[in-house]
């Protein structure tokens, strides 16, 4: 169990750096600062982060409220979807942070998703509609474009089906606790950079978890595909590959997705809230 017991003024920097990090280092297929996308650039989540901190660190909102404001802060002044992902990941952790001291982390976590409201609800559907993700498209039940009168737990158990980001909130954000950050802290024991520690993380995330973005978007079998490709790449590194070494084998696969237009971006998204955790409660230095 995790003892709740951070300092709520580090929450504001532990979530910008967390969300800068993610375009600092190589995660193939998606943004970063030496190899943007056609129609976005690593200045855009960094710019969707500070438009976000304000509302996603406010301890005075509800969870529905800090994610609505936080994508409407955002929405404001960029047109293009960057961190609703991010937003609807850390803004529990956060919440759960700052409201429930008393309690561990885990539990924490349970007591925000169980007891938010109807109203909740609504506002992080309404939150999603206004980012319009590639892939959303429409559900033959609880789709977000109908304001649906349910819990969020019972619409996050419908959406977990097809979504990773759902699938966290009904399963108590097992991705981000019982794997992501045990494989940072894993990680970190070695010499490894933080970056490059955080890049192997990413392709073990995508390898074990077809992206459910690209699964949106393109099929489970263009997943399945993608995150074969991942381990195909893990297994190469794994085989005494230093830093050097490895990273121009990482960039021929950021190539190989972006031809392909294939975009891991429900994986980047738990990446950045496995790494938020991470520095909030693991990392002396934060």
């Amino acid at each position: 169990m995790i003892k709740n017991n951070i300092n709520t003024t580090s929450i504001r920097n532990n979530y910008l750096f967390s969300c800068y990090k993610d375009v600092e280092l190589i995660k193939p297929g998606n943004v970063n600062e030496t190899s943007p996308h056609k129609d976005m650039n690593a200045d855009h989540f960094k710019r969707s982060a500070k438009l976000s901190v304000n509302s996603i660190c406010n301890k005075n909102l509800s969870l529905g409220d800090r994610i609505y404001k936080s994508i409407q802060d955002t929405k404001s002044k960029i047109e293009i979807n960057t961190n609703l992902g991010i937003v609807l990941l850390c803004s529990p952790l956060i919440h759960s942070i700052q409201n429930h001291k008393g309690i561990d982390f885990e539990s924490a976590l349970s007591h925000t998703v169980k007891n938010s409201s109807v109203d909740d609800t609504k506002k992080i559907c309404r939150a999603i509609s206004m980012a319009n993700p590639g892939g959303l498209g429409q559900r033959p039940s609880m789709d977000v474009h109908d304001d649906p009168n349910v819990s969020l737990l019972n619409i996050m158990e419908y959406a977990s089906k097809y979504d990773r980001i759902a699938y966290q909130y009904s399963h108590n954000f097992v991705d981000i606790l019982e794997f992501i950050v045990p494989s940072i802290l894993e990680h970190m024991k070695s010499d490894k950079s933080l970056d490059f520690a955080l890049t192997l993380v990413f392709l073990e995330i995508v390898a074990s978890i077809p992206d459910s973005h690209i699964s949106r978007k393109y099929g489970e079998k263009i997943a399945k595909k993608t995150s074969n490709q991942a381990y195909d790449l893990l297994k190469i590194i794994g085989k005494g590959y230093s830093q050097e070494k490895a990273y121009p084998e990482i960039v021929k696969l950021d190539d190989k997705y972006k031809k392909n237009r294939l975009n891991p971006g429900t994986s980047a998204d738990l990446l950045v809230a496995g790494l938020f955790v991470y520095k909030c409660f693991y990392d002396s230095k934060a």
